[in-house]
């Protein structure tokens, strides 16, 4: 019993001893509390464990001992204790091995605490707050070691008195205190001086707090700044003297961001746009660009990149009253320093006056080019229309010299001589345009002042181009109100003012067009005229142009007619010299108007114009005898008037009532059948030929005639030289006189109806009218036409019957002749037949081009003579088209006959595949000359070909 005792005894002490030998270490480091739970623990294990060999180690008589200890529940007390003791000694172990967990981690961040701490730039110290509230250096970093040296070192410990001077000790004391007093970080920056050198630091204090919240230590950095400082003084310097120069600039500077918005602006803008910077920084800057421009400046602004930063443009920016001004700019992409874009720079400036004046050099360059182009093409025109003419001068007298067509004295002759006074007449015309204009641009055309008898002025300009108007098909009327004043002026110009009107009207106005002229009193007591037609009308962009000196509309329409440009420049100064104006009004397609405005100062007070309907003649005048009357008195007439004008009836009826004669007045062939049927005398059936359908004034003579056969017929009509016209006269046995009619002509025609009552107090029976003159040879305003008919379109010119044309040789050549100038396709029609050649003469390149397809099959050309300027086609143009033709037709010899000598225009011949060049006027040995090479040098190029 005793041996188990002592064993069991020595079992639990072995066992507390291997528990403290295991947690030697650990038991150790406890306080006295843990160390006196272990023991407890220990203890109760141990007491466990020997109650346990206790029950194990007794002898079999353990019978006593057990009852000994029977009244304790021995399992239940030996678990129970055994349980208590692991339990408290697995807590035990739980709570250290955190605690070595513990320690660890701060091991862990002490070392790296202490490794930032002493990397750091920065001088860092911790001061520990003192229970007196006195601050002791408790640690320091090396940046600190290194800035204050060993003694900072020493200082360790020691308040912060020891470290620093008293001055500085209590500002640093201070400091500090204000920390503690606010409980949260300051941050706030000083100025220190030290060996002379000044510095800026920016100083940190934060609050170190303990397990309470207590601060016991504060954590203090310190940071040199002094080159931050440098660098913002010197950005605010160069701030200040960027917004110096910003203020001193015209140009306004801004800053705009990435999002088009403005940042900054100038105070430029003040000047330039009329309102402040505030009113513009904020607001994207395409608010105020104009909307024409906005679309390029943003794709500008947005092609903008760090390789390629910068960008010029110009645009419209809106001032603050409203108008645009031009704005250049030069923008620049600003980059931070890892080059991504942070916003735009730019510099505006007013170049408004800079465009103006290129707008005006750019508008004086285009007009001194067209200018000169108007120069050019008026000196190639000029040339063109004073060769012309000249052209048949030469010729002619060229023909007469020679006796090409028999002794002098043959009727060929005298037409050769009136093509010469015609053709002589137009380019004296001519030169006298040019010399007008000239003067009056120089301000040395004198004008006369006397009473202008507008009525003699419109007769003669009317009755001068009837002949034209007529062979083109065109009705021309003149009407002058009987109200119409009396201008005061130079009679001679205000002639050439209508000539040239009415000239320009016939020439633009196809046939079967009108062309009118009306004079009559304005509103204000002036006096209006206008020349109105239904013509091919002028382009509204070219209004003004058509009144410039040397210049002409390039249409399609013009290229049928040809000038010099000078007829309505001069016309209009001729006007304005009058003290007049002209305007223009016209519609592509539908016909000009022509409107001359004559001031009331330009009117002779208290005289009338004259019997107007453009039948007035200044020997018609009231108060004034005709030229024409004799003393004696003219008898008195029954006239029957048939017209359906109702103006022209009116002022015919009374002109014929103011000579004293009985007029009935009819609107038509109806109303004249009545009065021919009736009772009432008659001397004379004054109707015009061309009336509303149903009976036309031809129609009407014949049905007089079989009513009334004795009486005479007097015919008006504006188509008097037309074919058919002539033709009814003709058959009838009737009298014609073109409208407008002349009243001296028509006073004339009356008068041969009866003798003068002097010399035949009787009544006479009617006889008939003997056939009218025709009026006197007018000169057209450009080449004039000969008096013999004209050739052909496309046939050969009937020979002369003076002398019979040469018969062909055996180097005659078939020769085609396109000239639109009659006179000079006359002349070289003739020349070349006497040279023995077969002609065929065409008046337009279209028809030399019909002409050479229509004989490339039978007998094709071996020559052609091409004028260059004409119109329908010119030369240049059919040459290109012949050409273009299929076959031996397009290898004839082409030789130019053109007025146009200046070398360029030789070389446009040469590059529309023309042989050679024939200037007019023409040489005759030259003509032939270059015909008979040119035929030879294609004949020898075909001949090489085929070999």
């Amino acid at each position: 019993m005793g041996t188990g005792i002592i064993i069991a005894l020595a079992h639990g002490v072995v066992l507390l001893a291997l528990v403290l030998l295991a947690y030697r270490r650990i038991l150790r480091r406890f306080g006295s509390g843990r160390i006196a739970a272990a023991a407890l623990a220990a203890l109760l294990v141990c007491a466990a464990a020997a109650l346990s060999l206790l029950t194990v180690l007794l002898p079999p008589d353990r019978e006593p001992v057990l009852r000994a200890v029977e009244p304790l529940p021995l399992t239940a007390t030996v678990a129970a204790i055994a349980t208590l003791g692991l339990g408290l000694f697995a807590l035990l172990l739980a709570r250290e091995h955190r605690r070595f967990a513990d320690e660890a981690a701060l091991a862990e961040s002490t070392a790296l605490f202490r490794a930032v701490f002493d990397s750091s730039a920065d001088i860092l110290v911790v001061v520990r707050v003192g229970a007196d509230g006195g601050f002791t250096l408790h640690r320091a970093n090396d940046a600190a070691v290194r800035a204050m040296g060993d003694r900072l070192t020493r200082a360790l410990g020691k308040p912060i008195d020891a470290l620093l001077p008293p001055d500085l000790a209590a500002k640093v004391t201070a400091d500090l205190q204000s920390c503690i007093d606010a409980g949260a970080p300051t941050r706030f920056e000083e100025q220190h001086t030290h060996d002379g050198v000044t510095r800026w630091w920016e100083l940190s204090q934060v609050p170190i707090r303990d397990a309470s919240g207590a601060i016991v230590m504060l954590s203090v950095g310190a940071r040199d700044i002094t080159r931050r400082h440098e660098a913002e003084r010197a950005i605010r310097a160069s701030e200040a003297r960027y917004r110096l120069l910003a203020r001193s600039v015209t140009d306004i500077i801004g800053r705009i961001g990435l999002d088009g918005v403005r940042r900054f602006c100038s105070e430029a803008t003040r000047d330039s746009l009329g309102c402040a910077p505030a009113d513009l920084v904020g607001r994207p800057l395409v608010e105020r660009v104009h909307p024409d421009d906005r679309d390029a400046l943003a794709a500008g602004l947005a092609r903008l990149t760090p390789e390629r930063p910068t960008l010029k443009t110009i645009y419209r920016l809106r001032h603050a009253d409203g108008r645009w001004l031009w704005i250049e700019a030069a923008v620049r992409l600003v980059t931070d320093d890892w080059g991504a874009p942070q916003d735009y720079v730019s510099v505006e400036r007013d170049v408004t006056a800079r465009k103006i004046m290129e707008a005006e050099l750019q508008d004086a360059r285009h007009a001194a080019e067209a200018a000169s182009r108007s120069k050019s093409e008026f000196l190639a025109s000029l040339s063109h229309e004073l060769r012309t003419p000249m052209n048949a001068v030469i010729g002619f007298a060229d023909l007469i010299a020679r006796e090409s067509e028999g002794p002098v004295g043959t009727p060929h002759y005298r037409d050769f001589a009136v093509n010469i006074r015609d053709s002589g007449q137009h380019l004296l015309e001519l030169i006298n345009e040019i010399l007008d204009h000239v003067r009056a641009e120089s301000g040395q055309l004198a004008l006369d002042d006397e009473p202008v008898d507008l009525d003699a002025a419109a007769t003669f300009a009317v009755r001068l181009l009837t002949p034209r108007a007529a062979r083109a098909g065109i009705a021309l009327a003149a009407t002058v109100d009987p109200a119409t004043p009396t201008l005061r002026g130079d009679e001679r110009r205000i002639r050439q003012i209508l000539l040239n009107l009415l000239s320009n009207a016939v020439k633009y106005t196809p046939s079967g067009g009108s062309v009118s002229l009306t004079a009559g009193p304005a509103p204000d007591g002036g006096l209006l005229l206008e020349v109105r037609d239904d013509g091919v009308g002028i382009p509204e962009q070219d209004l003004d142009r058509v009144l410039l000196a040397y210049a002409r509309v390039a249409t399609p329409e013009n290229r049928q007619t040809e000038g010099a440009g000078l007829g309505l420049p001069l016309t209009r100064r001729l006007v304005e010299l009058h003290g007049g104006t002209l305007t223009l009004a016209s519609r592509v397609g539908q016909g000009t108007t022509v409107t001359i405005h004559f001031p009331p100062e330009r009117v002779a007070v208290g005289m009338g114009a004259g019997m107007g309907a453009g039948m007035g003649h200044e020997s018609d005048r009231p108060g004034r005898p005709p030229a024409s009357q004799s003393p004696s008195v003219r008898p008195s007439l029954s006239i029957l008037m048939v017209e359906d004008d109702n103006k022209i009836r009116e002022n015919g009826c009374a002109l014929l009532r103011s000579w004293g004669h009985r007029v009935t007045a009819a609107a038509g062939a109806g109303e004249a059948l009545v009065v021919l049927r009736g009772t009432e005398p008659l001397d004379l059936l004054f109707s015009d030929i061309v009336m509303p359908p149903g009976m036309n004034g031809a129609e009407l003579a014949r049905e007089a005639r079989r009513l009334r056969p004795d009486l005479p017929v007097l015919l008006a009509s504006g188509f008097a030289t037309h074919a058919v016209v002539a033709d009814d006269v003709a058959m009838g046995g009737y009298d014609l006189i073109a409208k407008p009619y002349d009243p001296a002509e028509l006073r004339e025609r009356l008068d041969r109806l009866r003798p003068p009552a002097s010399a035949s107090p009787q009544v006479a029976e009617p006889v008939p009218l003997p056939a009218a003159e025709p009026p006197p040879p007018a000169a057209p305003p450009r080449a004039a036409a000969p008096s013999p008919p004209p050739a052909p379109a496309t046939a050969p010119v009937p020979p002369s019957p003076a002398a019979p044309p040469a018969k062909p040789a055996a180097g005659a050549l078939h020769v085609l002749v396109v000239e639109d100038v009659e006179m000079n396709r006359l002349l070289a029609v003739t020349l070349l037949k006497q040279a023995g050649h077969r002609v065929v003469a065409v008046e337009d390149g279209a028809q030399a081009v019909e002409a050479v397809a229509r004989t490339a099959a039978g007998e094709p050309f071996d020559a052609i003579l091409m004028d260059i300027n004409m119109p329908v086609m010119d030369g240049l143009e059919a040459t290109r088209a012949i050409r273009a033709m299929p076959g031996p037709a397009s290898r004839v010899a082409i030789i130019a006959l053109t007025a146009n000598t200046f070398p360029d225009d030789i070389a446009r011949c040469y590059e529309a595949g023309m042989d050679c060049h024939v200037p007019k006027p023409i040489d005759r040995a030259q003509m032939l000359g270059e015909i008979a090479r040119c035929v030879a040098s294609r004949r020898a190029v075909e001949t090489m070909g085929e070999g």
